[in-house]
Order: C-alpha cells, then structure tokens, then sequence
C-alpha cells in the first residue's frame, strides 16, 4: 500500500512538473514598459517644446492601440478545457488611451499656436474615434472645438432628442 502511495506521488509530482514548463505568455504592457509610457506622458504634460510633444502623443496612441489590440495574459492549459475559459480583462491603474488623447490634446493646442494646422487635424482626428464612450467625452468634445475653429465645415455636432 505504501509502495502504491509513492508510486502516486511520483506521477503527480512528475505531471506537475510537466504542466510548469508551459511557457505563459507574459502581459501586454509589462510595469517597466508602463513606466516608461507614464514617463512619456508625464514628459509630454511639462513640456513646451511642439516637436517633443508631438513625439510624446504619437507614442502613447500606439502604445493605447497596441494594448487594446493585443492578446493579454494566457492561461497555460490543455486545449479541450480552453474553449471554456474565458480571457480575462486588462486592468491598469491608468488608462492608456485616455493618456494618449490627454497627450494628443496639448500636442494640437501647441500645433495650432506653431501655426502647424495639418499637424494639429492629424493628432486631433483619432480622439474623434473614442466619441461613442462615455469615458471620453471631455476629450472627444475638446477635439471637436479646436478642430471646428480650424474648419468649421469639417465638424458637425448634431443632438438627438429622444
């Protein structure tokens, strides 16, 4: 009985041996590429400087659609229990999109005083996209206000009664 036992053990122990040497696929934005994202933004929020915030607001809206895009965290598992598992939501402290639209805000507002109005529509239409969330309507309608002063024609704000 004893042997039976042991001879137990060293299967488990061997089967758990071969599950942990899965590679799982690590986080889309690991802490030390977020680090340098807040770095960014944070670089983008004290400068002055058009080209550095342009810069500053062109790598935090990729980094914001790479990390809406790409597949998170992985769940090492055998492949007929992984239909049932569902993937699990990222969650950071800040938003990263919200970042990128704050940051592309200031870069336009530095564009249309450098007198660089094609830059200034270029960083300001992608905020457009993020209208249909609630999230970010501050940064949608400021989007809409500097773009209306640039060409009225191009922004129509419409209200839906209901």
């Amino acid at each position: 009985m004893k042997t039976l036992r042991i001879i137990m053990v060293g299967i488990l122990v061997s089967l758990a041996g071969f599950q942990l040497d899965q590679p799982a696929q690590a986080a889309a934005i690991d802490n030390g590429s977020f680090m340098g994202l807040w770095n960014t933004y944070s670089h983008c929020q004290a400068t002055s400087d058009f080209a550095q915030l342009r810069e500053n607001a062109l790598t935090l809206a990729n980094a914001a659609n790479r990390s809406l895009t790409e597949e998170g965290f992985v769940l090492p598992l055998p492949t007929k229990l992984e239909e049932f598992v569902a993937t699990p939501a990222a969650r950071f402290a800040v938003d990263v999109k919200a970042m990128a639209a704050a940051c592309s805000l200031r870069a336009g507002f530095a564009a249309v005083e450098a007198g660089k109005l094609d830059v200034a529509k270029e960083l300001l239409q992608p905020i457009l996209s993020y209208q249909p969330q609630s999230e970010y309507t501050y940064y949608s309608l400021q989007a809409k206000s500097l773009l209306s002063e640039l060409e009225p024609s191009v922004i129509e704000v419409t209200l839906n009664l209901r």
